[in-house]
């Protein structure tokens, strides 16, 4: 995991020093112009050479390949990325079209879910054809990733629900997976038990800083599981929920959880005790209660999802990576 991470309130201030004099693209999303912190960064840093603010929420190739070629003859040495997931995918999308460049990523998330900043990979989206892909390769990792909580205050509280139980599902699924070890549970294990000491209290009280740092650790520890094991069954099934009944990603990720742990309770010695650690039960009871709490509802029924549907749609890579490999759908 070749990152440097850098963790601290306003931390952001500093982002000079780890441009290091570098001539800098800005990426962003145009509700941060709006909200005043382009010029906030600018206010930072001289090195920022030009911005990129037109980045959408599900980024798409046409998009994408727009703002490449606006960009590809500009001359810079590092992209900076503040944003969400969003925003960091695509700036590791341009770095993965630009070969005759040598680009340093340094990531800002200011939302605490996708984990984007740690992972070697990105997912872009093709709304047209009503499919989803993932880029990997390791140049795609942030030299630096820099998470201030102090970012996250904004965030809606439906935008805040939906990033962290993609953090939940990015925890629990590098735990009922093939690829995972003590190191990675243990990871998972400390993002979950945050996500549910936290998760409710911060929809509570949106401005709670405390909330947000525990929240922002999650995605953080989470992030440091599954960039080693990737997703599993979870997501398989929730690409295709998201696409065809526009279900936000992070509860399409989410509501199969506690059938998901249904289904593998009993099986793995070290899943059970993992599921006891966080829970302090072997069981999904205190799981439903927090997606019940947040108005989730978790039957596939409850999102126009048949059998049918997820049978002939699962993603069969992410599928490869679960322990878990069949459950029942309740029509």
């Amino acid at each position: 995991m070749p990152t440097k991470i850098v963790y601290g309130l306003n931390e952001l201030e500093n982002i000079d020093r780890y441009i290091d004099g570098r001539k800098t693209l800005l990426i962003t999303s145009q509700g941060f112009v709006k909200r005043g912190l382009v010029d906030k960064i600018k206010s930072f840093t001289d090195n920022i050479v030009y911005v990129v603010s037109t980045i959408k929420s599900h980024p798409e190739f046409k998009d994408l390949e727009e703002i490449y070629n606006e960009i590809k003859s500009i001359d810079f040495k590092l992209i900076l990325a503040v944003g969400g997931g969003s925003v960091i995918d695509s700036a590791k999308y341009f770095i993965y079209q630009n070969d005759e460049k040598d680009i340093s990523l340094i990531s800002v998330p200011t939302t605490a879910g996708t984990s984007s900043e740690i992972t070697p990979w990105a997912t872009i989206w093709d709304m047209d054809k009503k499919k989803k892909y993932s880029i990997e390769d390791k140049k795609l990792f942030s030299k630096v990733a820099i998470y201030d909580a102090t970012l996250t205050l904004s965030v809606s509280k439906d935008i805040t629900i939906q990033t962290g139980l993609d953090t939940l599902s990015h925890a629990l699924e590098s735990i009922w997976n093939k690829n995972a070890n003590e190191i990675t549970v243990s990871y998972a294990i400390k993002s979950a038990k945050l996500i549910m000491k936290n998760l409710l209290n911060l929809v509570d009280d949106l401005q709670n800083i405390t909330y947000r740092e525990n929240i922002m650790k999650a995605s953080m520890y989470a992030g440091l599981a599954f960039s080693n094991t990737k997703t599993a069954i979870a997501h398989a099934m929730s690409y295709y929920i998201t696409i065809h009944k526009n279900i936000p990603h992070g509860i399409a990720c989410s509501f199969t959880l506690p059938i998901l742990i249904d289904n593998i309770i009993g099986k793995y010695s070290f899943i059970d005790k993992a599921i006891i650690e966080i829970f302090d039960e072997l069981s999904s009871r205190k799981l439903r209660e927090l997606l019940d709490s947040l108005s989730i509802d978790i039957e596939f029924k409850d999102y126009q999802v048949s059998k049918k549907d997820i049978m002939n749609n699962i993603n069969l890579d992410r599928l490869g990576n679960s322990l878990i490999q069949k459950i029942t759908i309740v029509e």
